[in-house]
């Protein structure tokens, strides 16, 4: 059995470019949209999710202190964010040591920004936050989920194949 233990370390990058040492990321917390259902019949009220379709959701860049990748982050141009992270996992069967690869690769649009504050000797805090429009997950090059607002794409990794959640709701409009 392997047992996750932690993130061994990690890289960001922003449209290609590497930002070293400067930021702790804060993933999306994904939601679907729901509709509450209740009427005859029903005992209750049930909040019933909308297959394929998300509340909105945002990655942070929590950065260490103001620098120029965190302002830059600012640029009123979507971007590219990719993480690249290493886990470490424990092999109970061999008693070995493993690492697993995982990716994180988002589309965004800039949300805001927090320059932190100045206090002498501490870390600024400086905060940036993105809307995500696309997210797709990587495990060990093998894509485990990948949603796409813009062009109707939903699917999740079942842990034989991947499921396109939305492939009959793109049909049935015309997509």
């Amino acid at each position: 059995m392997q047992i996750p233990n932690h993130v061994t370390n990690y890289s960001i990058f922003k449209d290609g470019r590497r930002l070293i040492g400067s930021a702790n990321v804060t993933l999306p917390d994904l939601k679907n949209l729901t509709d509450p259902l209740k009427g005859s019949g029903i005992f209750g009220e049930i909040d019933m999710p909308i297959q394929s379709h998300f509340q909105p959701y945002s990655v942070t860049l929590n950065w260490l202190t103001i620098a120029d990748d965190a302002i830059f982050s600012t640029l009123q141009d979507g971007a590219q964010l990719d993480a690249w992270v290493a886990n470490q996992l424990h092999d109970s069967a061999t008693n070995k040591i493993i690492h697993q690869g995982w990716r994180f690769i988002m589309g965004t649009a800039p949300k805001g920004f927090n320059f932190g504050k100045l206090e002498i000797g501490t870390k600024g805090e400086a905060v940036t936050e993105y809307e995500l429009i696309s997210y797709r997950v990587i495990r060990d090059d093998v894509i485990v989920l990948e949603i796409d607002k813009e062009n109707a794409i939903c699917r999740w990794w079942n842990g034989v194949q991947l499921i396109d959640y939305a492939q009959r709701i793109r049909q049935l409009i015309g997509l």
